[in-house]
């Protein structure tokens, strides 16, 4: 029996996972699992905890899906080496995913923000002034959204007012951390 992984599957409803960001580091070029863990590692490493196999089992889901294709390549010395490509959907779903701006969500923000900046700044530093425009719009929203969430809920539900309240506070801070940090660097990342 065959399971179509992409029925109900909708990026902005779900949790974060490393698979857009690998995704969108095959936008450069293809590449193998190792390469792929070292620059994750390396310059992502503070944000995303990914260990060799969770990256193994993401390239397997992403295969499974159709949006990347591996095959393997003889290395220089060792065992062949299985380098990963996008496919057409694949290229697809990382474009969509690293030129739309992340859900308002404390969470999904601290996670996917500074690694779709990171990505933008290696394939199109110029779409990044767009892109933080249209970020914080959309974090905008989500707070006036929450608001208006937390004045319907019943005097009588204490208890879900102050966890209301939690979240407008939280996503509140975002947008200050968001407005002092983009005016002080000036679109130079």
């Amino acid at each position: 029996m065959s399971i179509d992984r992409n029925v109900g599957f909708n990026p902005m409803r779900r949790s974060p996972t490393p698979e857009y960001p690998l995704l969108a580091l095959l936008l450069e070029r293809p590449m193998h699992g190792y390469e792929l863990h070292r620059v994750f590692s390396q310059d992502l490493g503070g944000i995303w905890h990914l260990s060799q196999s969770q990256l193994y089992a993401s390239l397997a889901r992403l295969e499974a899906r159709g949006w990347v294709k591996g095959h393997e390549e003889a290395a220089e010395r060792g065992l062949p080496r299985r380098v990963f490509a996008l496919t057409a959907q694949g290229r697809g779903a990382a474009e969509e995913w690293l030129y739309q701006p992340s859900r308002c969500s404390v969470q999904i923000i601290r996670l996917e923000l500074p690694t779709r900046l990171y990505l933008l700044k290696r394939l199109a530093p110029q779409a990044i002034p767009d892109f933080l425009a249209r970020q914080r719009t959309e974090i905008v929203r989500g707070l006036e959204r929450l608001r208006a969430q937390c004045q319907d809920i019943p005097d009588h539900q204490p208890y879900n007012r102050m966890a209301c309240s939690l979240r407008i506070h939280q996503v509140e801070s975002l947008l200050a951390w968001f407005d002092q940090t983009f005016s002080d660097i000036g679109g130079s990342l």
